[in-house]
């Protein structure tokens, strides 16, 4: 009989440690993804995620738009309990707090990548265990954390922190805990990411508190990112790989001159027309009409120039006249109006809500105690939720037709 030796396998790892909110924030690096172009576990706590950064190969400039996808999973086990269905013992769909969640990670970190990159790019954040703190700013500064330290092109890194008050409290608090969120005098609860001083993203639930506080809030807020970044920034010195270089297509001399000499000095009558697109809209058939008489060879570039060409107009009057596309100084509000009922006596309550041109319908159904839902998340478990708002955006909302998102 031949004996070999195996070899031994170690997983590699490397820790890195700060204290937020009176507990550690633990980063753990290891192979255990190691086909991630970026990952990391985050540990707050009991509660841990793993967060993971993955760069497709092919350009997909055909596109039009840069294809990001950020998914937060929620994994029952996670709570230390078999949950789910009584009968189908599976995760199904992702919950109404998973969705959130995933949104507000993605609503950070999308402004931080250049718009003109056409590969895929996704962020999943899985929560592996579930403690007394809630894992979304885990989520955030994870994501982070993956991008920054893989050779994914990324303007962080970015970090984020929760800040709740209790009533009559005089001080806040830095990432409470669900117990310290459930109290009958939690008053506010705050979500703000950003970096370099900035906030560029904010989630608030709060009763009303003065705008002297709010503002006290996002300092607070502030004070706690600032630790957090340079937190990041020592560990992606360390361990960050060196960033692809995806460089920027060059618009065609042609285009750059034929969008001068008929649509530029356009740009700003055709977009402060008022509310909606249309004026803008038959702007750019007018051009893409154009380029296609005098450039056919850079059809492509037509496109994409035209909607950089908006967004720099756009920030131009917003910065230096103070003004918005629909005509409003940026401290003005757009036209309000709300009716209640009206609809029909069989409905239990109904109220129609406009703020420009969002118009709202929402309608009321009351029912007995059996008719509440029955919850069995990962957060949720073996609740009874007596409110369910329902939010359906049909196509026709924005005059398109396709499938209702929900």
């Amino acid at each position: 009989m031949i004996h070999t030796s195996t070899p031994k396998i170690i997983m590699k790892k490397k820790e890195y440690s700060i204290e937020i909110g009176g507990k550690l924030l633990i980063a753990i690096f290891n192979d255990l993804a190691d086909q991630a172009n970026g990952s990391v576990m985050l540990k707050y706590g009991d509660t841990v995620i793993l967060a993971t950064a993955v760069m497709g190969e092919n350009d997909k400039t055909a596109l039009g738009y840069f294809p990001l996808t950020v998914d937060y999973e929620e994994r029952f086990y996670a709570a230390g309990e078999i949950l789910g269905s009584r009968f189908v013992r599976r995760e199904g769909r992702p919950s109404e707090e998973a969705i959130l969640a995933g949104r507000v990670v993605d609503r950070t970190i999308r402004p931080l990548f250049e718009s003109y990159i056409r590969r895929d790019i996704q962020v999943v954040i899985t929560v592996l265990s579930l403690g007394e703190d809630d894992p979304d700013i885990l989520g955030i500064i994870g994501a982070s954390l993956a991008l920054g330290v893989s050779n994914i092109p990324w303007n962080g890194p970015v970090s984020a922190v929760r800040i709740g008050r209790q009533k009559g409290s005089p001080s806040f608090e830095t990432n409470p805990s669900f117990l310290s969120r459930k109290t009958a005098l939690y008053e506010l609860d705050l979500i703000a990411c950003g970096k370099d001083g900035n906030i560029n993203m904010i989630e608030v639930g709060s009763k009303e508190i003065s705008e002297t506080d709010a503002m006290l809030a996002l300092t607070t807020a502030s004070e706690e990112i600032e630790k957090i970044q340079i937190f990041q920034k020592k560990i992606i010195a360390e361990l960050g790989k060196k960033k692809t270089i995806i460089p920027k297509k060059e618009i065609p001399s042609e285009i750059i001159a034929l969008f001068a000499e008929n649509i530029a000095g356009k740009m700003v009558e055709y977009i402060f027309t008022g509310p909606g697109h249309d004026s803008i809209n038959a702007l750019k058939e007018t051009w893409l009409v154009l380029v296609k008489e005098k450039a056919v060879d850079h059809i492509a570039f037509a496109d994409d120039y035209f909607e950089d060409k908006v967004n720099e107009t756009l920030h131009a009057e917003a910065i230096n006249n103070n003004r918005r596309a629909d005509g409003r100084s940026m401290d003005e509000v757009r036209p309000l109006y709300a009716e209640a009922g009206g609809i029909s006596p069989i409905l239990h309550g109904s109220g129609i809500f406009y703020r420009g041109g969002t118009h709202i319908l929402s309608v009321l159904t009351l029912g007995g105690p059996e008719d509440a839902l029955f919850i069995d998340s990962m957060e949720s478990r073996e609740e009874k939720r007596r409110f369910m708002h329902q939010y359906n955006f049909p196509p026709f909302s924005t005059g398109e037709t396709g499938a209702s998102v929900e």
